[in-house]
């Protein structure tokens, strides 16, 4: 089973975007609500995955593999890369 986590906040149109894509393929994800702890979810997933370049939501994760933001996994879908990163 794929362990998928996205790190969003309630007023942000692409986390929403994000959570449509993953549930249209079906897959189940953790959610986490970032509104009130931003600047922990930088530090934690810089430390991480050695980015220092996390400043939005959403962050996506699939399986301890770091895709990015909405962007990143709406072409990793669409190139087919997404597939080689789940279960």
């Amino acid at each position: 089973m794929n362990k998928i986590e996205i790190y969003t906040m309630q007023s942000c149109p692409y986390c929403q975007k994000a959570k449509r894509l993953l549930k249209s393929l079906n897959l189940e994800y953790d959610e986490i609500d970032v509104s009130e702890s931003f600047e922990e979810m930088q530090k934690s997933l810089s430390e991480r995955f050695s980015k220092n370049d996390i400043s939005t939501v959403p962050q996506i994760i699939i399986n301890d593999t770091y895709i990015g933001g909405y962007d990143d996994l709406e072409a990793a879908y669409k190139s087919g890369g997404l597939k080689s990163i789940l279960l």
